[in-house]
Parts: C-alpha cells; sequence; structure tokens
C-alpha cells in the first residue's frame, strides 16, 4: 500500500468512513502482507509447465496448523499444483486443528498488479469435499486502515462435536481456470480519499486488476471463547452443494438431540438478554447447520416478542 493511500484510508477509518462495520475496523488495524509481485505470464508459463502433485487429494502435501494461526500464505512457482475438477492450480492445503473449540477462518487475498482470486475446499476425516467456497464467496474489500485492498472470506468450522469423522479436518486454497482468466475492479485511492473527507468522489476510472495463478493470502483462525458441548453419538449432516463443476453428494441429516436444541436456545436468549445481536445471529446459523432447523424462527419469535 502506497504511504497516500495508507494516509487516506487511516484518516478515514479515524472518521468510520474506511469501516463502518466492527469488522472492518478491527481489520483496518491489521496490517497486510506485501502483494506477490509477480509477472502473469511467467506465472502461467510455470503452471502450464508444473506436473500435477498428487493423484488425488488424499495425497495433497497438507500442513498442521493451530488454532491461533495467523499469518501469510505464499501460492506461487514453488507451490505444488493439482488438477481440481476446475483446471490445474497452485495450491496450499493446510490440516486444521482437531481438538479446538469451533473456530473462525478469515481469508484476505492481497491485491497489487495481480491478485489470486482463491477458492476453497474443506474435507472431512476421510477427505471427502464438504463444502467449496468461490467467487461468489470471496467479496472486494477496498483498503482501510493498514488492510490493503483484497478478496475476502470468512467461515466457521464446527467442532461441538470433536470426534465425528463427517467434522472439516482440511482446507486446500487453489484457484480455478475460469477464475485466473477474469479481473477485479479496485477503488480508485483518490475516491477513497473524497469518500473519508466527506466529499464527493471524482468521476475518475477505478483500476483493473488481473487475476494470477500465484498470489499471496492473509490467514487468521480465530477460537470461540466458549467450549461447545461434546457428544460422542451425534453425526453432522454432510454438506450439499454444488459448485466450480464439482458434485458434492448429501445424506438426510439425523434428527436434533433435545439438549441441543436445548443449549442453542439458551444461547440464543442470553446473547438476546445482553443485547449482542450478532452472536445471537451466529447461535442460530451453527444450531441450523447441526440439524436444529427452527433455530432461526426461534430467534425471529424471540426478536419479535421483545
Amino acid at each position: 500500500m502506497t504511504p497516500f493511500k495508507l494516509s487516506l484510508c487511516l484518516l478515514g477509518l479515524l472518521l468510520a468512513g474506511c469501516a463502518s462495520e466492527p469488522l472492518r475496523r478491527i481489520d483496518a488495524l491489521n496490517a497486510s502482507p506485501a502483494p506477490l509481485q509477480a509477472s502473469l505470464s511467467a506465472a502461467q508459463r510455470s503452471l502450464d509447465a508444473a506436473p500435477s502433485c498428487c493423484a488425488s487429494l488424499q495425497q495433497l502435501p497438507f500442513t498442521r496448523i493451530g488454532a491461533d494461526f495467523s499469518g501469510e500464505v505464499l501460492i506461487d512457482q514453488n507451490s505444488p499444483a493439482f488438477e481440481f475438477d476446475s483446471g490445474k492450480s497452485f495450491l496450499r492445503a493446510f490440516q486444521l486443528p482437531a481438538d479446538s473449540k469451533s473456530f473462525e477462518i478469515r481469508l484476505y487475498s492481497q491485491a497489487g498488479d495481480t491478485v489470486l482470486a482463491p477458492n476453497a475446499m474443506l474435507l472431512d476425516s476421510q477427505y471427502r469435499v464438504t463444502r467449496l467456497l468461490g467467487p461468489d464467496d470471496f467479496v472486494y474489500a477496498p483498503a482501510a486502515g493498514l488492510k490493503s485492498d483484497s478478496l475476502d472470506a470468512r467461515l466457521r468450522v464446527d467442532r461441538l462435536y470433536k470426534d465425528n469423522p463427517g467434522n472439516e479436518h482440511y482446507l486446500v486454497l487453489y484457484s480455478s481456470s475460469k477464475q485466473m482468466s477474469g479481473q477485479t475492479v479496485i477503488e480508485h485511492p483518490a475516491k477513497a480519499y473524497a469518500r473519508a473527507l466527506g466529499n464527493q468522489p471524482p468521476n475518475i476510472p477505478d483500476p483493473v486488476v488481473k487475476h494470477a495463478p500465484v498470489g499471496v493470502l492473509k490467514m487468521v483462525l480465530i477460537e470461540d471463547q466458549v467450549a461447545g458441548q461434546t457428544a460422542n453419538t451425534y453425526v453432522p449432516p454432510y454438506s450439499i452443494g454444488q459448485t466450480m463443476g464439482n458434485t458434492v453428494p448429501s445424506v438426510p441429516a439425523p434428527a436434533v438431540l433435545p439438549e441441543t436444541q436445548a443449549y442453542y436456545r439458551q444461547g440464543i436468549d442470553a446473547a438476546l438478554l445482553s443485547q449482542d445481536l450478532s452472536r445471537a445471529l451466529r447461535l442460530a446459523d451453527e444450531a441450523e447447520r447441526v440439524g436444529d432447523a427452527s433455530a432461526k424462527a426461534y430467534l425471529l419469535e424471540r426478536i419479535q416478542i421483545k
């Protein structure tokens, strides 16, 4: 990020112009890694020439990370390549913490002269695909404070029942052939500066950044502060989805246990009592993922009562 853009976004942060919501304000106070400066044509030639590292997802070189991981993830010409259903791509693969509480993963793909438009694949303990995150999940976020322009995504990994094989154990970061041929329009620094001052942004074109097979991401894991329940007999439902040319099979979701439903109801009530609506929404989402289809209706009813 240039000194000019850093200054204007710090100004915007102070005026609540660059970051109008709590997450953006938190992000703005954390420095971003420098974007990868690499020739787009050279990176594409390297990818075309790179052999596939493995015959299956199970053979990918997974790196174990902890629940407190925060760092840079470099995907470059020295990274392993794999022939995904969506095309060949360089990748980084991670073994997620298994014995932690539930946690959130935040991903920021840094934009410079080029940007890696990421896809994220999550696998269970049997290396079956559970979730695929793609273009609709990685959203452009303009520079704010110490945070540079990036394509951002957030996801939660459930550890309510730690010993179930259906839990998500692996994360693979890569791109697709379609994504590599695209581009992202980023906000011109002069527009951000004008908006921070409360002025009308100038009518000038925004820069266009082409997508590349290589890039650098910032990845942060944030573990829940309160441990969840444990139950050895409950197996979470297999995720359902059809994205990026991959078909994800589904199995019927088991009936939610009464004690699990009661746990989430109590948590939602407590969050609403403390006026923490974001936590109440998160609990309703998590309850729905573990089979409680009526959790959001319960939350809405409690809000209406209040």
